[in-house]
């Protein structure tokens, strides 16, 4: 009930309840390590992603948080070596570098510049820790930039920020899904599931909610020679978001548990916390089954007569 009453709020108090439960949790858990202290090691990382199913060679896609585990000795950087460890000089590791702070279309209201090499990345200590790294290279996308290491990284990170939508075709995520890397949730539980996007962007037949927004956002951009470009840009549509998984235990409950049966996901312990690790071919193949079964990220019925264009093309860019 009080979820149900916190999703008729408008968006400002929302993100306000959000960041003081953000908050709270951090304080939680700041307490929770000094009384319970727990250390984990860069061999303890390298074990679990092991068990995992990630080994030489491989591609995976990485959504992080620290809080959940207990204390990492080294903080983000024994994450970080742990996956180079793991997939080695032949593997590629992403994560996404999103600037955001805020919904994607109020954020670009605020005419922000986007510096591929110095905005920070929101999406968690490690990383931001990944982004600065030597050799990590960053996507140029105001919204949506993704850091890519290791063979392949420039093909990766490549015209993004020519593509017409901000994870659809011409993305890095398209093709990290036709490299079946590994999607991996560290500690971050299925409402950061990014790929979905990906999902509507791609799907053919075309995804049957209209999720871009009604404007075209142009938006500065500094590219990694500094040069400066106006990149254009769909957003997701704001009517979309109250109830979405993000906000929605439910539907986070509902995609680990199918992710689980019909994905071959792994939930594995590490700490204190969880990492669930799967390919994303079988991810989106889920995706599939469970928009057949009416079940999408968002709170919203499906319309009654679907879409016969994607979702860019109804918005002219």
């Amino acid at each position: 009930m009080i979820r149900r009453a916190a999703r008729r709020l408008p968006r400002p108090a929302r993100d306000a309840l959000r960041r003081a439960r953000s908050s709270y949790r951090s304080a939680r858990y700041r307490v929770g390590a000094r009384l319970r202290p727990l250390r984990l090691t860069t061999s303890d990382v390298e074990a679990v992603l092991r068990e995992a199913g990630v080994g030489e060679g491989d591609a995976v896609f990485v959504q992080a948080a620290m809080s959940p585990f207990g204390t990492f000795e080294d903080g983000p950087e024994t994450v970080i070596e742990a996956l180079e460890n793991v997939v080695g000089e032949e593997g590629l590791i992403a994560m996404p570098s999103f600037p955001l702070s805020a919904a994607s279309i109020e954020y670009l209201a605020a005419d922000p510049v986007f510096d591929v090499r110095t905005t920070p990345s929101r999406m968690g200590a490690i990383s931001e820790a990944f982004r600065r790294l030597p050799g990590t290279l960053r996507s140029v996308h105001p919204t949506h930039p993704v850091a890519v290491r290791g063979p392949g990284a420039d093909q990766i990170v490549a015209g993004h920020e020519s593509a017409p939508t901000p994870l659809g075709d011409g993305t890095p995520f398209p093709q990290l899904i036709e490299r079946d890397a590994h999607q991996i949730f560290f500690g971050t539980g299925t409402g950061v599931i990014t790929m979905y996007h990906s999902f509507e962007c791609t799907r053919e037949p075309p995804f049957p909610l209209d999720v871009f927004a009604d404007r075209v956002f142009e938006v500065r951009c500094v590219d990694a020679e500094g040069e400066e470009l106006t990149v254009r840009t769909l957003v997701h549509n704001p009517a979309l978001h109250p109830g979405r998984i993000d906000t929605n235990p439910r539907l986070q409950r509902v995609f680990r548990r199918r992710l689980l049966d019909g994905a071959a996901a792994r939930a594995l312990r590490l700490g204190r916390g969880e990492l669930l690790a799967l390919r994303l071919q079988p991810m989106l193949a889920e995706f599939e089954r469970l928009l057949a079964d009416g079940i999408t990220i968002y709170d919203a019925p499906l319309p009654a007569v679907a879409p016969t264009e994607p979702p860019q093309a109804r918005v002219a860019i």
